[in-house]
């Protein structure tokens, strides 16, 4: 039987030892071996790591491995093989990229039950973290808002929320808003909520003494309406929702001249250039929005994306919440137009009435709005805006619905007929629905409007029975859209419509 002599040969890293394999015949006469073609050197001595045996295989005459030194080569390619997978899965298990968790306690889509449960508690869990807020944008949120970083918003906007009334209630499309000073807000998004009911033909026509729409299509509308809020501050580009986080605050280092609120220090910003996106956000986080601080954080996420920059230029050293507590009429653009305006012409005027330019120019509307905006008021006070002539953009919206403001009292006025303003006919008779968000308005109030002639102001009855002249003041708010409008049974309406305003 052949033999097999192996003489180990070092690798260049002196790690290792390769054996080579020469076979030799049984046969010991010197005759039958043929002479080496050269003379074969000496081997060199193995390194000291390396191992000493040197085992001695057999093999096959042809000089193939035996079935030993198979299964070794076999085990030693398991074993790199496995310590190469070992590799791979311990560098694929570092956290270089963190896998979104599935919140199974996420907000569901119109789940009523979960925001019964949890809508009052301090914090829900979201998909993320968002951006922590920086002490620079806290202070210019609460200096735009309020105008000061030492005092914050009142009891009275900490407890604002867009909350709708009772499912039962006959005017169970509306947001609650009582006489409190985040009225004008809340009766902005109102309007926004009720331009999406129209467009969805749920507001029907045919059912105008009675609106009553399901919790899903209330709920919905109201994500469309803030969606639609934010994506216009942000020029349709962009927009920024803030929302509070569960842990910690997100600065520390306040400052002698600033003082936490507990509300601005958690924040969370989340920012979208997709407007499909951001709508999804707000459907996760309608509770949040729903419940205590809701309207601050709708207020902040406003701000943040129409940027602070040019909130800064659009306010020109006024600020978002007034003197008395209320939202400013710069609010009330803000959420209407998209910009924190302080005139309600069309466009932009830059010279006075002597033909001078001025040295800044009164920015006005620049486009046709999406909800109509009508003024009057009667306080020395307001003589800035009275003088005001509120601009066609604002007066004929795209849509039949208008924001009103009478004597500093908010309102929404709309009509169930969507083609209301696209035709001048309809104009000549039609009727209006107004809604106050006050919980004494228990039944919907509806105006009968004719604007074909124009009667004296005694049609009114003993409603003003000192000067029959004088006409009432919610008349005169309709007469800056329709001049010369009267309001059929006009006694009996008007003093329920005083008991709002």
């Amino acid at each position: 039987m052949p033999g097999v002599n192996t003489t180990a040969v070092p690798s260049k890293d002196g790690r290792s030892t390769m054996y080579r394999i020469t076979t030799t015949s049984a046969n010991k006469n010197p005759a039958s071996v043929p002479p080496p073609s050269q003379p074969t050197p000496p081997p060199p001595p193995p390194p000291e790591s390396a191992p000493t045996s040197s085992e001695t295989t057999t093999t096959k005459p042809d000089g193939e491995y035996t079935d030993q030194e198979l299964l070794n080569l076999v085990s030693y390619f398991e074993a790199s093989r496995a310590d190469l997978k070992n590799r791979v899965d311990s560098l694929l298990a570092q956290p270089i990229i963190r896998p979104k968790r599935i919140d199974s306690a996420a907000p569901k889509l119109f789940d009523n039950e979960y925001i019964k449960t949890h809508g009052n508690s301090r914090t829900l869990k979201l998909y993320s973290q968002g951006d922590p807020i920086t002490l620079p944008v806290a202070s210019t949120l609460r200096l735009l808002s309020n105008n000061s970083t030492i005092h914050s918003f009142s009891q009275v906007w900490i407890s604002a929320k867009f909350a709708f009334r009772d499912y039962t209630n006959p005017l169970n499309y509306g947001l609650i808003a009582d006489r409190t000073s985040a009225r004008g807000l809340i009766l902005a998004v109102q309007a926004f909520v009720i331009r999406h009911l129209l467009l969805k033909n749920i507001l029907s026509s045919n059912r105008h003494r009675s609106i009553s729409v399901s919790v899903e299509a209330r709920n919905e509308a109201l994500v469309d309406a803030l969606t639609e809020i934010l994506w216009q501050a942000g020029e349709h580009r962009g927009a920024t929702v803030c929302m509070p986080y569960a842990g910690d605050e997100c600065f520390s280092n306040y400052g002698a001249h600033y003082v936490p609120d507990g509300v601005t220090e958690r924040l969370h910003l989340f920012e979208f250039v997709d407007i499909a996106k951001l709508r999804t956000f707000v459907i996760k986080c309608l509770p949040y929005f729903m419940k205590e601080n809701g309207v601050v954080l709708f207020l902040y996420s406003l701000m943040l994306s129409r940027t602070l920059k040019k909130l800064i230029e659009d306010l020109d050293h006024t600020r978002l919440v007034g003197d008395r507590d209320e939202a400013s009429i710069q609010m009330v653009m803000l959420a209407l137009t998209g910009r924190a305006l302080h005139y309600f012409h069309n466009g932009n005027i830059e010279f006075d009435i002597n033909g001078n330019l001025m040295e800044r120019a009164h920015i006005g509307v620049k486009d046709r709005c999406s909800i109509g905006f009508l003024y009057w008021s009667k306080h020395e006070d307001d003589s800035f805006w009275h003088k005001q002539e509120v601009g066609s953009m604002l007066r004929t919206p795209k849509i039949p619905v208008w924001l009103i403001c009478l004597n500093r009292r908010y309102a929404v006025l709309f009509s169930t007929n969507i083609n209301l303003l696209n035709n001048w006919i309809y104009e000549n008779y039609f009727q209006l629905h107004v809604y106050t968000g006050l919980k004494n308005q228990e039944g919907p109030c509806l105006l009968s409007i004719d604007t074909r002639e124009q009667y004296p102001a005694s049609i009114y009855g003993n409603f003003f029975e000192d000067n029959e002249a004088i006409i009432p003041e919610f008349v005169q708010l309709l007469h800056t859209r329709w001049p010369g409008c009267t309001i059929e049974n006009g006694d009996e309406i008007l003093h329920e419509l005083m008991t709002y305003f």
